[in-house]
């Protein structure tokens, strides 16, 4: 464009000559303005370009328009094995970096066993990609920005510890020096989702062989609040009549905040509680069952009832045993009491479930609601009474 400017001012030049400048001063100004043009060009392409040769930078000016020229410009000539990013034919811009790396001899002591290479890297944390060495799954004594000189670096290393991460059914394995968990998915590549439940948790302390699971969650989790059922308390209450109840506490339900999610359980999708929470505690009921004898009931204070052998007649109706019920059927407790005859007497429930002593005092009111005709309810061991 710039060249049909000055070409379009020559012309118009020209025919002016004709009319009102000598030769000479026109040829003049139309130097001075190719000259300006030129000039012009130049400066648009004038680049300034950093060179890093073997880790020592420098910013160079050139007007090539290629890496090689950006290397001439810093006086930088290439030996065998150099390598060069870009390529030297490449195109280069203004801001840009060129790296020239020589051949350098390392030598890592890996877990004891040397491990010696030739590679273009001006740093051991450049080299460990070219010896095949992933840095995160070696621990190295030096650090990754130690220079590599040109006589060479030798360094010892130790395999990072192998580590495990299982994504429900899927398993990576990896190395890792790293500190915690969150460390230890980084190495594998992992990237748990936002609601992936991670076990143990990313903050966690990395361990050696350890192995991180991860339970991926589906969709958003939910949460809503749900009742906690409260129960009940029975106690005993000896200054309350038997058989009696009194509510001291009535139960109160509490509350709880609940979160589920959908998650992948062996490759199925299943429900799955994340969280509880108690939001309010359930108050326990409490209830007293009175356990204190009614007054007629209690033992007689003499007659013949009284004197008579009540644990002869035991051991002989149940060996002795309140709880006994005869293996027929029908009978309990004691003196094997019948359900008819146990009521008969005030009894209450199952003759076997009452204490020792009512069911003795019960035996004690039976003897004299029939008269002291002990035949009629205990045919076969009553004669024990007179023992």
């Amino acid at each position: 464009m710039p060249r049909r400017t000055t070409s379009s001012r020559r012309s118009r030049g020209r025919r002016r000559a004709r009319r009102r400048a000598p030769l000479p001063l026109l040829a003049a100004a139309a130097a001075g303005l190719l000259a300006l043009t030129a000039g012009g060009t130049a400066l648009a392409a004038h680049r300034a370009v950093v060179v890093d040769v073997n880790g020592t930078e420098r910013t160079v000016h050139t007007f090539g328009g290629t890496v090689a020229d950006a290397l001439d410009a810093a006086g930088v000539t290439l030996a065998d094995g150099d390598l060069v990013a870009p390529a030297p034919d490449a195109p280069v811009a203004s801001g840009e970096h060129v790296l020239v790396r020589s051949p350098r001899d390392i030598t890592v002591e890996l877990d004891g066993h040397p491990l010696a290479r030739s590679v273009n890297a001006a740093t051991l944390g450049e080299a460990l990609h070219q010896l095949g060495l992933d840095p995160d799954g070696v621990s190295l004594s030096a650090g990754h920005d130690t220079p590599i000189p040109a006589d060479g670096l030798t360094v010892t290393a130790e395999r990072a510890p192998r580590m495990v991460v299982l994504r429900d059914t899927v398993r990576t394995e990896t190395r890792s020096t790293g500190e915690t968990v969150a460390d230890v998915l980084a190495a594998a590549g992992v990237d748990p989702g936002e609601h992936d439940l991670v076990s143990p948790a990313p903050d966690e302390p990395a361990v050696p062989d350890m192995t991180v699971r991860i339970t991926p969650v589906v969709g958003e989790p939910v949460t809503e609040e749900v009742p906690i059922e409260a129960g009940t308390t029975e106690r005993e209450n000896p200054d309350l009549p038997e058989g009696e109840r009194e509510v001291v506490t009535e139960p109160e339900d509490g509350v709880k905040r609940v979160t589920t999610a959908t998650v992948l359980h062996h490759g199925e999708e299943v429900e799955k509680v994340l969280e509880e929470e108690v939001v309010t505690e359930p108050v326990e009921g409490v209830v007293e069952i009175g356990t204190k004898a009614p007054e007629d009931a209690a033992p007689a204070g003499g007659g013949a009832a009284a004197g008579l052998n009540w644990a002869g007649l035991a051991q002989c109706e149940s060996g002795g045993n309140p709880a006994a019920v005869n293996s027929a059927g029908g009978y309990y407790g004691l003196y094997q009491f019948s359900v008819p005859t146990w009521n008969s007497v005030g009894g209450t429930g199952l003759p076997s479930e009452a204490s020792a002593q009512e069911q003795t005092q019960r035996a004690q009111r039976l003897y004299d609601a029939v008269g002291g005709n002990w035949q009629s309810q205990w045919p076969h061991c009553g004669v024990h009474l007179f023992e």
